[in-house]
């Protein structure tokens, strides 16, 4: 029994340990940004102000609580001493808000106005006056670095999305021709059937040889199967005639006497019944007497259904 409850202690371990570091927040990374908002993606205030996007590769859910956002590193070495201060433009992530909490590959948008009051997703820097030219995304304890951004200075003065084209491809940075805060940055336009089918046969000439060859390629099917078909049908008949050939010669007697002809019952019972009557009929000589008997009443006869009914004549011998 001890060494039951240890094995299943460990288990558990093991399992609390690998949920721990399945939902690190070491996956996280920055996927693509804006500064100069002019008239694109708005805040819940209906303000168009700098933004950047977290994405979150992890097939399970991960918690940004705590966690930093800034656009200046320098007091990144002295965060783990005894008495460090945050830095000023260290933006800590609320620990309270059930937003921060990332499902598996999923987005989430911070607005960079330096307005921390106007939500959990709003920092307290101003990526627009920023000395430097790049974001990172510090973990909790404010010791490691989980992503940096860097983007060139010309896009505060550009209208443009800076990032990569594939989620979580932390590679090749930049100026995309979509924007997609909040939503995968791999965007396909894909061209209808039709446009294609425009594009490629313009003229409609490889679609009507398309048409005719499935049309003659059925009728060619169709015409070898019935031919298939009907030779199987003929062998078939030929088998079943060589199969009845014995017995049809045997009843016809291949050299045309009709004395070895087998008769059936009823042959013999037609041909006993005609002698029969040939020999014993009653009726093969008659006297040519008709007799006719008056009515006994002298009525009319309507009424009475015997004296209109025809009565077989009676034979005098």
């Amino acid at each position: 029994m001890r060494y039951f409850n240890k094995i299943l202690f460990l288990l558990m371990a093991v399992v609390v340990m690998g949920n721990v570091s399945a939902q690190s927040t070491h996956d996280l990374r920055f996927n693509e940004m804006m500064i100069k908002n002019v008239d694109n993606y708005q805040d819940e205030y209906g303000r168009c102000v700098p933004w950047v996007e977290v994405f979150n590769p992890a097939y399970n859910t991960v918690n940004l609580a705590g966690c930093y956002i800034t656009d200046d590193t320098t007091g990144l070495s002295c965060m783990g001493k005894k008495g460090a201060q945050i830095p000023a433009h260290w933006y800590r992530i609320s620990k309270t808000d059930v937003h921060t909490a990332m499902p598996q590959r999923s987005f989430v948008v911070f607005f960079l106005d330096g307005e921390p009051l106007y939500g959990t997703f709003h920092v307290n820097f101003d990526v627009r006056t920023s000395k430097t030219n790049y974001l990172a995304l510090i973990t909790s304890d404010g010791k490691e670095l989980i992503d940096i951004l860097h983007y060139p200075a010309s896009l505060r003065d550009t209208a443009a999305v800076f990032g990569y084209e594939k989620d979580g491809i932390t590679e090749n940075a930049h100026i995309l021709d979509h924007f997609t805060p909040g939503s995968s940055n791999e965007v396909a336009v894909k061209a209808s059937k039709e446009e294609k089918l425009k594009r490629e046969d313009p003229y409609g000439i490889g679609l009507a040889i398309i048409a005719m060859s499935v049309v003659f390629s059925c009728l060619i099917l169709i015409y070898l199967m019935l031919k298939v078909f009907g030779a199987m049908s003929r062998r078939a008949a030929k088998k079943e005639a060589a199969k009845n050939a014995p017995a049809a010669a045997t009843l016809s007697n291949a050299e045309g006497k009709e004395d070895d002809v087998l008769q059936t019952g009823e042959e013999i019972a037609a041909i006993t019944a005609a002698l029969h009557l040939h020999f014993n009929s009653m009726h093969d000589e008659e006297s040519e007497v008709i007799t006719i008997h008056m009515p006994s009443a002298h009525y009319s006869p309507w009424a009475q259904k015997e004296l209109v009914m025809k009565k077989a004549p009676r034979i005098n011998k």
